[in-house]
């Protein structure tokens, strides 16, 4: 599958390519253009002084004031799309805690063999859990 983008599409072809170096070979034959031989000037070397690093607290303070004006300067709506997102998200993790403290409390009516199989469903949930993060942010 061939992914064709707007820049492709303004990249010269090669008809356009073989007209251009017909046309210079025209002119240079015609007179109209003159050759020059001259060889490629040496850029002079530059001596580089060495930066100094800014301290981390100041890169820190740089990003959080970066991302202070970015979150103050949001639109309105941007800004109640991610609280309901937060709070979603938030619902969720409270609900799949719950269910996996019922699940616990459950099991541990079994005793010790309970704790066991229940330690076991938790690996067995979190193995899923990372090979489905894995296959998903594989495939980009």
């Amino acid at each position: 599958m061939f992914n064709i983008d707007e820049e492709d599409l303004e990249e010269e072809t090669l008809e356009d390519q073989v007209f251009e170096k017909a046309d210079y070979i025209g002119e240079v034959l015609t007179g109209e253009r003159k050759i020059h031989f001259k060889l490629p000037e040496r850029a002079p070397k530059v001596k580089v002084k060495s930066i100094k690093q800014p301290s981390k607290v100041k890169i820190i303070i740089a990003n959080f004031k970066k991302s202070f004006s970015k979150y103050k300067e949001m639109s309105l709506a941007r800004i109640i799309g991610m609280s309901v997102l937060v709070l979603t998200t938030i619902s969720i993790f409270a609900f799949v805690i719950y269910i996996l403290l019922l699940l616990l409390t459950g099991l541990l009516k079994f005793g010790l063999m309970g704790f066991i199989i229940f330690l076991v469903a938790m690996c067995a949930i979190l193995v899923c859990g990372v090979l489905l993060l894995t296959s998903r942010y594989n495939h980009k």
